[in-house]
């Protein structure tokens, strides 16, 4: 018996192309976001008002946690003459696998990443207080959004022990179109720092009420509730600091920032 196909037999289906490398996970994707940014767009993609009421709440849910205003930075307060000026950037590379994206979206994530860039300040206060306000972008989309944060250093920590501090944020859209994010955080963090290298970690809880304009004049509402969690490393380099972080809220993402400051 021959061991080739017969003539005129059908061929085996060849497996569906892959939409994104098999290998990607939150540093590899943060590091491709940074190339790719500069290159995107200025509008690539909306949020799509004709969505229905069930894809909005999933497309709510796991975008609140994509944008939260994490720290990406230690526990250890900045001290009354210290402040920090930074420009981050977050990869989220499973968003455009979501089943809701198609229909949420109205346009393509360039290289099936959510980027969200931001920039904003810290200052320290005393008490072991620090405030720092932020304002952040959908690269290629349509969502801009504003943060505020506190923090205090409930222990400051010293040379061998760690610092502690409750850190809680809120986040809305500004000039929002279709949609608007209202979003409330309160966390944990410890971190120790080491000569130059400072490692941390936090846990806490995210809240986020969404709005949307649907078509038709129908407004949806919904809310919702995530833990998340976060580990990071941040390098400082006399002036420059730079954080990679790794971000746990409904999903794994990924976010890099070089900030300014001491």
């Amino acid at each position: 018996m021959s061991q080739h196909a017969t003539a005129g037999a059908p061929a085996a289906p060849s497996p569906p192309p892959s939409r994104r490398p098999a290998l990607r996970g939150p540093a590899t994707a943060v590091l491709l976001a940074a190339a790719l940014a500069p290159a995107l767009p200025a509008t690539a993609w909306d949020v799509d008002p004709r969505m229905s009421r069930s894809t909005f709440e999933e497309f709510h849910r796991r975008l609140a946690t994509s944008v939260y205003a994490y720290p990406r930075h230690g526990a250890a307060p900045l001290g009354l003459v210290g402040f920090d000026v930074y420009a981050d950037l977050t990869a989220d590379d499973s968003f455009a696998d979501e089943p809701f994206a198609d229909e949420a979206l109205d346009g393509d994530l360039e290289g099936d990443l959510l980027l969200v860039g931001r920039v904003g300040a810290r200052k320290g206060l005393p008490g072991g207080i620090d405030l720092g306000a932020s304002y952040a972008v959908a690269l290629g989309g349509d969502l801009e959004l504003v943060s505020g944060e506190l923090q205090w250093a409930w222990i400051d920590g010293g040379l061998v022990t760690p610092s502690l501090a409750l850190r809680v944020t809120a986040t809305r859209t500004l000039d929002a179109g279709v949609y608007d994010l209202d979003q409330y955080g309160a966390e944990l963090l410890l971190s120790k720092g080491f000569a130059v290298v400072t490692p941390y970690v936090g846990a806490g809880a995210a809240y986020s009420e969404g709005t949307l304009d649907a078509v038709g004049g129908e407004r949806f509402e919904t809310d919702d509730t995530r833990f998340i969690a976060y580990a990071g490393i941040t390098v400082s380099l006399l002036i420059p600091k730079i954080t990679l972080e790794v971000e746990q809220g409904d999903e794994l993402t990924g976010a890099l920032r070089v900030a300014f400051g001491f």
